[in-house]
């Protein structure tokens, strides 16, 4: 396949399927030396912004990044998302810069695929992963292609949920609040606002609150429950494709988008709560039934595909045209991320 790039050799991870585009270095000096790969990488970030443009996702596998440092190194060469993780859905923790660790939810939980921080007014352009450690079983970071999606869902259901938008209502708790407040919450699904919003003064959370266009309401546990109302598509900044881009499917309280096992226990463990983790409505505030989501679980059904991680890969991934989650795993399993503009 030809792609422009000296030195690597492309093809797809699987045949039938346009992501990820796969890269592999025919160059020695590209598998040995860490710097001649960065150096590499910077003199061809414009052939790889063309390739995310066309396939939606890229990995680089066989390439020298032994280690976090050598990623941080690689995604340095684009802007950090401006918004940083504040008040982002999901608890994590910051490695190295701009390097997180992956969502901490329990390993035999499957995470539903989502375009990262869709959500949110404002959302990173380019999500990269780095894979430090793979799981013995499992643990593959799904992706899918949010273009055949768009197509496969059609203009008139496309159409009526662009017409009503989506509303994201996520609480999150206070971790201040005495042991008699109810049962605890779940540290890896429910984050606190203190975490989210790295202070413990309220007037802070508040003013960060309105710098991200989060309407918010205080409940009488100490909790807080942010919301913002977003769109369901929206335009490539690249390609000018109108793409489905929410996180409806993801953070609605139902079943299938959490597992059944799963939905079981959260639903018994927050029913004496004031309110749960995460809520989907859709923009005017009326309820979005598992009725209007199911076509939507089936188009990404349908489109998802997966690889398996091996130590040392990179994955760059277009946070419109792609959608990304996580499998079940066993072991040991260290993939870090980052988010970029």
């Amino acid at each position: 396949m030809t792609t422009g790039l000296e030195g690597v050799r492309a093809d797809l991870v699987s045949d039938g399927c346009r992501l990820p585009l796969r890269l592999t270095p025919v160059a020695p000096e590209l598998a040995r030396d860490p710097a001649r790969f960065t150096a590499w990488y910077a003199g061809n970030l414009a052939r790889i912004a063309g390739l995310l443009d066309e396939f939606g996702a890229v990995l680089l596998r066989d390439f020298a990044i032994p280690d976090t440092a050598d990623f941080q190194r690689v995604i340095a060469l684009y802007p950090p998302h401006a918004q940083g993780y504040i008040a982002g859905a999901t608890p994590r923790k910051a490695i190295d810069g701009q390097v997180y660790e992956s969502t901490r939810m329990p390993a035999p939980f499957k995470i539903g695929l989502h375009q990262e921080k869709a959500y949110m007014a404002q959302s990173p352009r380019l999500i990269a992963f780095y894979c430090k450690h793979a799981a013995e079983a499992g643990g593959e970071t799904p992706l899918c292609d949010m273009r055949a999606v768009t197509r496969r869902l059609g203009p008139a259901l496309v159409e009526r949920f662009r017409e009503r938008g989506v509303m994201y209502l996520r609480n999150l708790f206070d971790a201040a609040a005495p042991a008699s407040a109810g049962p605890a919450p779940s540290p890896e699904y429910h984050r606190s606002w203190q975490d989210a919003f790295t202070t413990d003064d309220r007037r802070e959370v508040e003013r960060l609150c309105g710098e991200r266009g989060l309407r918010f309401t205080w409940l009488a546990d100490g909790s807080i429950t942010v919301s913002h109302v977003g769109p369901a598509t929206i335009r490539h900044p690249r390609t000018g494709e109108d793409v489905w881009f929410n996180q409806a499917s993801t953070q609605h309280v139902n079943p299938r988008a959490l597992g059944g096992l799963s939905y079981r226990v959260l639903s018994r463990k927050y029913e004496q709560r004031a309110a749960f983790p995460y809520e989907v409505r859709f923009g005017d505030g009326s309820p979005m039934t598992t009725d209007d989501l199911d076509p939507i679980y089936d188009a990404l059904d349908d489109e998802t595909r997966a690889f398996p991680w091996r130590v040392g890969d990179l994955l760059v991934v277009d946070n419109v045209l792609a959608a990304h989650g996580r499998m079940p795993f066993k072991g040991k399993r260290d993939i870090q991320v980052a988010m970029m503009d």
